[in-house]
């Protein structure tokens, strides 16, 4: 795994963990405005490096791989950790195995586990359409580029997108919705006393009733549902409404 790091002379410390089936560099913004004041780390996750063939075996080891490599660096404390997606649920599994890593967390559109028969359908309809999406088969290819409309992501970033989608093996490609739709919460985060922001969309509603079990979990979270956005669409498409809940959030909490 390889870490981008940015803003080394400060002091404080923020995590930032991007989605499946895109670069790091959909959190471009949010490293540029953070770096003023923390020194950002973003990981790049296993089967979304362009420059290796890495493939994503588990959120389990991501979250395993990213706390090692603080622990290396005698790095015990992080002041935040922010993920999207796939992200969200590895942020939420290394405060999983590492109980008081965190101080503020910014969780949007974790999965939390859905049901068989929806988890079926999502895995297999996106290993398909991002498999073949990026290889020019006409219908495919259509659907991809709606669900990058649909979330606003930059155009910039688009030819990124593509090529490290083709670059992925199908294993990673399938993986990425397999292993969210089969994410759950361990007991042991009962035991954090990090502040939580959790943050969904209304098309989401799948995720209200994970979230509220959560809730009964942890004791410092706020959930916010946002009104007809789509997933990912805060952190790829509106990184800067990202960036301001994320201040007030910190702001509410000083």
């Amino acid at each position: 795994m390889e870490f981008k790091e940015f803003g080394e002379q400060n002091e404080k410390i923020a995590l930032l963990i991007h989605g499946g089936w895109v670069s790091w560099r959909t959190l471009k913004v949010q490293i540029e405005e953070l770096e003023k004041n923390y020194h950002v780390i973003v990981p790049v996750l296993d089967g979304h490096n362009i420059h290796d063939n890495s493939e994503l075996e588990s959120i389990e080891l991501e979250a395993a791989r990213i706390i090692e490599y603080f622990t290396k660096q005698d790095i015990f404390n992080i002041d935040i950790i922010y993920g999207a997606s796939l992200g969200a649920d590895i942020a939420l599994e290394i405060m999983c195995q590492s109980n008081n890593f965190v101080k503020y967390a910014f969780i949007e559109s974790g999965s939390l586990g859905i049901n068989k028969l929806a988890a079926w359908f999502l895995i297999n309809i996106s290993e398909t359409a991002m498999y073949h999406g990026v290889r020019e088969h006409f219908f495919w290819k259509k659907f991809l580029d709606r669900f990058l409309i649909k979330i606003k992501m930059p155009h910039s970033l688009y030819s990124d997108t593509r090529n490290l989608i083709k670059h992925m093996s199908r294993k990673t490609i399938r993986n990425v919705q397999k292993l969210v739709c089969n994410y759950y919460l361990k007991e042991s985060i009962r035991n954090i006393d990090t502040h939580c922001l959790i943050v969904y969309s209304s098309k989401e509603k799948y995720l209200k009733k994970p979230y509220d079990q959560m809730k009964a979990m942890v004791s410092n979270m706020h959930i916010v549902c946002l009104e007809g956005y789509n997933h990912g669409q805060l952190c790829i498409g509106e990184p800067n409404k990202q960036l301001s809940m994320l201040k007030d959030f910190i702001m509410r909490d000083l």
